[in-house]
């Protein structure tokens, strides 16, 4: 497979030897360990096309990335899923629309509704927590039954400890209620490389975005925008513009063309090590572990179970050089990528083994999630005049800004919402101590 970007790239360092356009550094290495990316990092110059307006090279490579993926359309991202989300609601649901969504949506959904000035009915499944919400079938089917003039559906699966939804069954829903499918798969985008393809536009998604850069060979802010929808591809690069950098990076986006290369080549074979090596890894582990989620490149922990808290288990395995994605008071997530080897694994393996877990019984909150009251809307909450309170000081006020545990940016309390004693709760629960409010 053609490697456009890069082959320019290449070319533009061999035969241009003075720069005078931007970016500032020029392609000369002040900093040695970054020479390599000064000489590669430059701007929309002849022949380099541009992000927005792609007709060359950055077209080619994203036709590249659609046959590797087996989609119709796809379009690249410099600033990572959350470009994607804004483009995606931007095209399909537009202003003013209604979005039947799942509880645990980023943030970067829910600061697209203030900016469009969506409307949002929330879904939570059963045993629904901030983080995690299995939301069915049945459950976006009740909720489109119950409201008229649904613009969208939005689902997040694979969710922040790897469950994943049943986007084939949610996606029938959506058809016999004509009402398009939006899926953030901001963790799935491996999904494709499965033996079977479990990727949400195979499934039945009408568009969706993924985070090359959480499970792939691609640089950080590096994603994609994937659909099978003529109208909604003809309004992507508009909408991008919208929200996007006018200087995207071309180092991102040479590391989406690289990950084409490696796909085509490689991604189902990769694919396949990965999945053996999450086989062995959690055989190893049990029954001394237990694990929830389904998605073969997450592994979540119930770290409470064998008498640990998730943050005492991250902290442990930090002493011996692991770092984990993401740690709270009962889970402990670890997030492999096709770059990992079986010494990777092993590796986990070897550092959980040597943990002595306690002969104690940590017991989770069972205390159910329960959707605070909305009082205004998103948009007018989040530009009306605040304050910032203790939240102690907060229950019975209206929420004026998404707060969220960054890892994994999921709000806790929305926007226009009452902020109730359970939602106190929980923000302490996370370490929260403060939230802007309403004045």
């Amino acid at each position: 497979m053609t490697t456009p970007i890069i082959d320019f790239l290449h070319s533009y360092e061999k035969n241009i030897s003075l720069r005078l356009h931007m970016p500032g550094h020029k392609g000369k290495f002040w900093i040695h360990p970054l020479a390599e990316c000064h000489l590669m990092d430059i701007t929309e110059v002849k022949g380099a096309d541009s992000l927005y307006e792609a007709e060359g090279i950055i077209a080619e490579s994203e036709r590249n990335a659609a046959e590797v993926f087996s989609v119709k359309h796809t379009f690249y991202s410099a600033g990572g899923s959350t470009l994607g989300i804004q483009t995606m609601l931007s095209a399909v649901v537009g202003e003013n629309g209604k979005i039947v969504a799942a509880r645990n949506a980023h943030r970067a959904f829910v600061n697209t509704c203030a900016l469009i000035d969506a409307d949002v009915i929330w879904v939570t499944g059963e045993n629904a927590d901030v983080i995690s919400s299995s939301v069915t079938p049945s459950d976006i089917e009740k909720a489109l039954s119950e409201e008229k003039d649904v613009s969208a559906v939005y689902i997040t699966s694979p969710d922040y400890y790897g469950r994943i939804a049943d986007i084939k069954g949610i996606s029938e829903v959506c058809k016999k209620y004509n009402v398009p499918l939006i899926v953030d798969n901001a963790h799935g985008s491996h999904l494709a490389f499965l033996d079977e393809n479990q990727h949400p536009i195979t499934l039945g998604a009408d568009i969706c975005c993924d985070s090359a850069h959480k499970t792939l060979p691609v640089l950080t802010g590096g994603a994609y925008i994937h659909t099978n929808s003529d109208e909604y591809a003809s309004l992507i690069k508009e909408k991008q513009s919208l929200y996007g950098s006018s200087s995207p990076s071309y180092l991102i986006l040479a590391s989406l063309d690289c990950c084409n290369w490696t796909l085509s080549e490689s991604g189902k074979k990769l694919m396949q090590m990965q999945s053996e090596n999450m086989r062995k890894l959690k055989s190893r582990l049990s029954p001394a572990w237990s694990f929830i989620g389904d998605d073969v490149l997450h592994l979540t922990v119930e770290a409470y179970k064998a008498g640990l808290s998730g943050n005492d288990l991250a902290e442990r395995l930090r002493e011996n050089g692991i770092e984990c994605e993401y740690s709270d008071e009962y889970y402990t997530t670890f997030l492999f990528s096709l770059m990992d080897d079986e010494e990777d694994y092993n590796a986990l393996a070897e550092a959980m083994e040597k943990i002595i877990q306690p002969k104690i019984l940590i017991r989770k909150d069972e205390t159910p999630f329960i959707l605070p009251e909305k009082a205004m809307s998103i948009r007018k909450a989040t530009f009306s005049e605040s304050e910032k309170v203790a939240v102690d000081d907060a229950e019975g006020r209206i929420c004026a800004h998404n707060i969220t545990h960054c890892p994994p940016c999921i709000p806790i309390v929305v926007a226009g919402e009452v902020i109730d004693k359970n939602s106190v709760n929980i923000l302490k629960r996370y370490s929260i101590s403060e939230i802007n409010v309403v004045k």
